[in-house]
């Protein structure tokens, strides 16, 4: 078939071969021939990094299979023809021949030259052409290197082109566009899974074995090439009797200028190694992807529990189990399952508390302890106990894969990944995923948890930075911050804030009769009742100084803030504190200042706590133990 398109005896024309395949000289000679029937060449050039050394065509493939050589062994440069051991002519020579289509202004480099069917003649340089002294008869180089190019194949017949293609484990077929009958080799043959002589020629019954996702792309490519008369490439799924599927890569042309029926001739090679091979660096990218997503997430999103959320569900998508889940392990060694992304079809485990989590027994603690998953291809292919099995069952588990999530060499939990429609022979990369992500997974539970140590260390520094360490309310710094906020809020918002300054009643004199301690105490029982009484969320009760408390009260006009402060007066009198050298009675009792108005920007916090200190200074003149308030026009409300 193929030897039609090689001795061809159209006139001849030559043209540079603008992209010439280059091998290697260590390639071996099964390499190289699998290269040329994928090139669709008949020659390629030996290269070794960018130096030419040689040229390397059919010819020498026929010499080497008719020697008896191991074309896996057997290397390139052992029977390529060397560039020194080519004839240099004059380009003279080119511009005699017949026909001639090749540009001869060449500045640099080794071009090489080709025949209409494509056979190398030479190499054209600056200094000449370079060509095999076999290549030229009678001054006219290709007139019969196409017969030479074939010669060790040709004469033992097509059996030994069979042969060496049979060797390259590659398959030819013929198409008779006149008859309408198709010719297959014994290869091809074999490559569908067909007994030899089993094809019948029939384009509709070849068509059988292609794939049918596949069958209308190989159609339409095989009718371009007919109608067009052009190359054609196309790769494709077949379907072997046995049900098994492989792909395959057909390369081909045309033939319409020969002196026999016009056809469509190709090569087919077996590409299922490479597919394999592209699925996997695919899926390995995928996985990669995938595993970078999510610590992305751990970046951007300190919340453990979406993370956990968005994992199983990634993984379940990514390997197609129908639940996925992740169990958090206490220090008894049982667990709960806290995340679990799961198909409709099967019942939820999330929520559920497990007296034994570990599914396929104790054994296997010290195992994922260790770091160390598992995967289970069939539950009872395990020799689990009844009641594992029955619990297994009654979630309709039949196989899974186990991966532990570790803190610090200690188990946190277990990642876990269930198939229930069937028994399943997992792949190691899908192992590999979900060990990356625990290890991702074990990264988001370390940063929530040191998240968690800082926000509580966040907390405790506001309390020493903003509360006194003795009453434990607000302390002055707390109170000027909040009251300059609240200023500006009021302002914007046009409503009063309102302001209550409080003493206690001589606490200078109590504090000498009954000690610093008790007056701590006093402080705080105090501090605890203003507390009580300043009751929306927005009130602040702020330690002032010495004995001297203040409450801010956003929204108050003068009237609730003095209901506010006799209520204080009230409750601080109901306690029945001793204070036997108090002047105003026996107890402890308070004097209390009070001033509101609505802030303003002309205005500032500053001058309401003058007015509560005035009425503070009032009340304490005025005999103590009463509530003093400023004057409304005192508080400069604005208009």
């Amino acid at each position: 078939m193929i030897e039609r398109d090689v001795i061809s005896t159209a006139p001849l024309t030559t043209v540079i071969d603008a992209v010439p395949v280059c091998i290697g000289p260590e390639s071996t000679l099964q390499q190289a021939l699998a290269m040329l029937v994928s090139a669709q060449k008949h020659y390629a050039l030996v290269c070794q990094v960018h130096t030419l050394l040689g040229v390397f065509d059919y010819s020498h493939i026929g010499l080497a299979y008719n020697r008896g050589v191991n074309f896996n062994q057997a290397i390139v440069s052992a029977w390529m023809i060397p560039l020194h051991q080519l004839e240099t002519l004059p380009h003279e020579t080119l511009e005699s021949f017949s026909n001639i289509n090749t540009p001869l202004k060449i500045s640099s480099g080794y071009h090489p030259i080709i025949n209409q069917t494509g056979h190398w003649l030479g190499l054209i340089t600056p200094e000449g052409f370079l060509t095999s002294p076999g290549n030229v008869e009678n001054g006219n180089p290709g007139h019969t290197c196409a017969h030479r190019a074939i010669e060790p194949i040709s004469k033992p017949g097509q059996k030994h082109l069979d042969l060496v293609l049979r060797a390259a484990q590659v398959g030819t077929w013929s198409w008779n566009l006149q008859q309408g009958t198709i010719t297959i080799s014994e290869e091809l043959e074999k490559l569908l899974g067909l007994s030899p002589g089993e094809f019948d020629g029939q384009y509709d019954n070849l068509f059988r074995y292609v794939h049918p996702q596949d069958q209308s792309k190989v159609h339409q490519t095989l009718q371009n090439a007919i109608h067009h008369g052009k190359r054609y490439a196309v790769e494709f799924r077949i379907v072997q009797p046995e049900g098994a599927e492989r792909w395959l890569s057909s390369r081909g042309r045309t033939f319409t200028d020969t002196q026999q029926d016009p056809c469509l001739m190709g090569v087919i090679l077996d590409i299922s190694d490479q597919k394999q091979a592209e699925l996997e660096l695919k899926a390995q990218t995928q996985r990669e992807r995938l595993v970078t997503e999510i610590a992305q997430r751990i970046r951007n999103v300190l919340d453990l529990d979406t993370i956990l959320e968005q994992t199983v569900a990634a993984v379940k998508d990514f390997i197609e189990a129908d639940r996925v889940i992740i169990i958090r392990s206490s220090a008894t060694m049982n667990g709960e399952v806290i995340a679990e992304s799961c198909s409709s079809k099967y019942p939820t485990m999330l929520g559920w508390q497990l007296r034994d989590p570990w599914f396929v027994g104790k054994k296997f603690l010290h195992h994922y302890q260790q770091g160390r998953g598992l995967a289970v291809e069939n539950i009872y292919a395990h020799d689990l106990s009844e009641e594992q099995l029955m619990f297994l069952e009654y979630f309709q588990i039949k196989a899974e894969i186990v991966v532990p999530l570790l803190q610090e060499n200690t188990l946190w939990g277990l990642l876990i990944a269930h198939q229930c429609s069937h028994t399943r022979a997992w792949q190691p990369a899908d192992v590999r995923l979900l060990q990356s992500l625990a290890t991702q997974v074990g990264i988001a539970i370390q940063q929530a948890k040191m998240h968690a140590q800082l926000t509580l260390a966040n907390e405790q520094l506001r309390r020493i930075a903003y509360l006194d360490g003795l009453t434990q309310v607000a302390n002055r710094r707390r109170f000027e911050q909040y009251i300059k906020t609240e200023w500006r809020r009021m302002s914007r918002e046009k409503k009063p804030l309102a302001l209550i300054l409080c003493d206690i009643d001589y606490f200078k004199a109590y504090n000498d009769y009954y000690g610093h301690q008790a007056g701590d105490n006093c402080l705080r029982l105090v501090a605890r009742t203003l507390g009580r009484a300043a009751k929306r969320p927005g009130d602040l009760v702020a330690r002032y100084g010495g004995e001297e408390f203040v409450i801010v009260l956003p929204n108050t006009d003068l009237s609730g803030a003095e209901t506010v402060a006799e209520d204080i007066r009230y409750l601080i009198r109901s306690r029945r504190i001793d204070h036997k050298k108090s002047k105003v009675d026996k107890i402890i009792t308070l004097s209390l200042g009070v001033a509101s108005g609505i802030p303003n920007p002309d205005s500032s916090p500053g001058e309401l706590v003058k007015l509560a200190d005035d009425a503070l200074y009032d009340a304490k003149n005025q005999g103590r133990d009463q509530v003093r308030t400023a004057l409304p026009q005192q508080a400069k409300p604005s208009p």
